[in-house]
């Protein structure tokens, strides 16, 4: 079906919000640990969650993630292996088999000055922004993963690797999500490589959506916004 937005970026009618964390509603940053949201987001997810649904889709695990929202908003983490409340309860939907391959990967992660490993609770991701040499340390990273055991996935992004169960994305979650609200308009905003899957899934079902890029690079998503500011900027038209 046709999107019901494009360059304009109109307010869509009976929304069912998807929002990505990190670039999205957070600046990109060299240190996860220092990800704050905007100063306007707290606010805005409060309006809008208390107007129509809206759950937060992330790599990060929920738990860890309630440090930067301390909010209680339906969330998906892990990029689709975890579903739940954020710094509530998260539910994990990872096969027995992809965690116990999880840990033995973190386990043998190379040991390159400037990477830094950012630990998600069964899962994980190796960031190498900060490495002397990033080109030297993304051939040793994959180097690493060229034998990924059956069953995982690694998901190169913005100068980092993350390793997520086969199965298991942002599409998967929010499909399953937008069926049990079929009379509203999904509307997804991210700016990850992980959030084309979500981009793909939506515009694949028979009914209206709005997928929306944020920030620069190739993309499959319908319209596009600069950044965080620009994301505020649309959010609070809703309000």
């Amino acid at each position: 079906m046709s999107p019901p937005c494009g360059p304009m970026l109109p307010v869509v009618e009976n929304p069912l919000f998807f929002l990505d964390y990190d670039g999205t509603l957070a600046p990109i940053v060299d240190d996860p640990d220092a990800a704050v949201p905007h100063p306007e987001a707290p606010a805005l997810l409060r309006l809008l969650d208390a107007r129509f649904p809206l759950w937060i889709v992330t790599g990060r695990d929920l738990q860890a993630l309630s440090s930067f929202l301390n909010q209680s908003l339906h969330a998906i983490g892990l990029h689709g292996a975890q579903e739940g409340i954020v710094g509530r309860d998260a539910h994990s939907l990872m096969p027995d088999a992809a965690a116990e391959a999880l840990r033995r990967l973190r386990e043998a992660v190379p040991d390159v000055e400037g990477l830094r490993v950012e630990d998600k609770d069964q899962s994980f991701a190796v960031h190498y922004r900060t490495a002397a040499d990033t080109d030297t340390a993304q051939a040793q990273l994959k180097d690493w993963l060229a034998d990924l055991p059956d069953g995982l996935d690694a998901i190169w992004g913005k100068q980092v690797v993350e390793l997520r169960p086969d199965g298991l994305t942002k599409g998967t979650a929010v499909r399953r999500i937008a069926g049990q609200h079929p009379d509203r308009v999904p509307v997804y905003l991210g700016d990850d490589v992980t959030d084309e899957d979500a981009f793909a899934a939506l515009q694949e079902m028979d009914r209206d959506v709005c997928t929306i890029k944020v920030g620069g690079g190739d993309t499959q998503a319908d319209a596009r916004l600069d950044g965080p500011d620009a994301v505020m900027a649309y959010l609070r038209r809703y309000g």
